[in-house]
């Protein structure tokens, strides 16, 4: 018998009438504890102090049991935040008490707000190698961020724009912060549906330019998109100090939203003014990981976790990174059009992370976009009135021999 079966036996015989476990004299650091034991180990164990555990003697005998939809309570509430036009326009997020979509018939909790799709503007984007299906679309209002954003607000119903102030990057144009406050300004007039501040990544650059559109916007309540682990000291004070929300970004790394959370709050940002972002990977270039993420932030917040209730968010956009949305056809001529491929690609990534707690997806492609608003509008509040009645019979399962 090996060390591993010897110890696991010896465990096994030790904690086979237990109930409960004492550590004692043990010294833990840690936000978050998780002990885990893994089905094989545990049943090597046991097999290993107990042999006849494990064989089966005679028939399997089956017994009954019925699924029934909302037995499972969550004790949690997502915050809800709102982005404020001073026009009256308003876009909320979160507030959600159970998973998404949980909108099945004869339930008493129901999600009150649908996830939001913002439309993404950028302040160069005729001087961006973007992808041609992006350029058709947008064709004429790439060079004019204000008409851009008018386009996809009056065409294609944009409830929300995302202003991204790249420009400013010492690596790209180094164009003044003046200029992100003037387009901002011109914006602010040109729409009236909430406005969200991005940014370039150059993080001295980007302070001082949120600095000079969190002022002149102090009338709206916004999002400064985004504070990170380099920014965020100076970028929450500004959102405190000027009554916008603020994105806090993290990367793919629960333990670290939970200090920035907490970090924030800290430094006096409500909790109602708080977006969370753990990083949307592409598919086919970590969306598993993303998921996994989003998921647990979701079901940890609805389950008690207040560092986690809060809307998440996620740029989609990020699908345009992987070569199978942009790549053309003559270089992947098995890969089908790249018109549909980049779109869907977007659509893919939006929606598989929308079903598990994705609240705000700023996106790109504005008929991905619209069909992400669309089918998340349809999921939210059409499903209820599709679904017969008799809904029960066939999705309770009953078991039998």
């Amino acid at each position: 018998m090996s060390e591993f079966e010897e110890l696991s036996k010896k465990l096994a015989e030790l904690m086979k009438d237990t109930d409960q476990m004492e550590l004692i004299n043990v010294d833990l650091l840690a936000e978050q504890l998780q002990f885990e034991f893994f089905p094989s180990v545990v049943t090597g164990a046991v097999q290993a102090a107990l042999p006849g555990i494990g064989k089966v003697k005679g028939p399997i005998e089956w017994t009954e049991a019925v699924l029934k939809l909302g037995e499972v309570s969550f004790p949690g509430t997502i915050e809800t935040i709102e982005f404020v036009r001073s026009n009256g326009n308003k876009v909320t997020l979160g507030g959600q008490s159970v998973p998404p979509f949980y909108n099945f018939l004869g339930l008493e909790k129901r999600n009150p707000y649908p996830p939001v799709v913002t439309y993404d503007v950028f302040d160069m984007g005729a001087d961006m190698m973007l992808p041609k299906p992006i350029k058709v679309e947008y064709k004429g209002y790439l060079d004019n961020p204000v008409e851009w954003a008018k386009f996809a607000v009056d065409k294609f119903g944009a409830d929300c724009i995302t202003f991204h102030s790249l420009s400013i990057d010492p690596g790209l144009k180094d164009a003044p912060v003046e200029n992100s406050k003037k387009t901002l300004e011109e914006l602010l007039q040109a729409v009236k549906v909430p406005i969200l501040i991005g940014c370039s990544g150059n993080k001295e650059k980007d302070v001082e330019m949120f600095k000079l559109t969190a002022e002149v916007s102090e009338s709206e309540r916004l999002l400064l998109s985004a504070a990170d682990k380099a920014t965020w000291e100076e970028v929450v004070p500004l959102a405190v100090k000027y009554d916008h929300n603020c994105l806090l970004w993290t990367s793919l790394d629960m333990n670290n939203q939970i200090k920035m959370n907490k970090d924030a709050m800290e430094l006096g940002l409500a909790r109602d003014r708080i977006v969370m972002d753990p990083t949307c990977a592409t598919l086919g270039y970590g969306l598993e990981y993303s998921f996994s993420m989003y998921q647990r932030m979701r079901l940890a917040g609805l389950l008690g976790e207040d560092n986690l209730a809060f809307p998440i968010s996620g740029g989609t956009t990020n699908a345009w990174g992987a070569r199978e949305a942009w790549m053309s056809e003559k270089r992947a001529p098995n890969w089908g059009k790249r018109e549909y491929r980049g779109p869907l690609w977007e659509i893919y990534n939006a929606l598989s992370l929308i079903v598990v707690g994705l609240d705000l997806a700023m996106m790109f492609h504005p008929v991905a976009a619209q069909f992400v608003k669309e089918t998340v509008n349809d999921f939210f509040k059409e499903a209820p009135k599709v679904i017969p009645e008799s809904y029960m019979d066939w999705v309770s399962t009953v078991i039998k021999q």
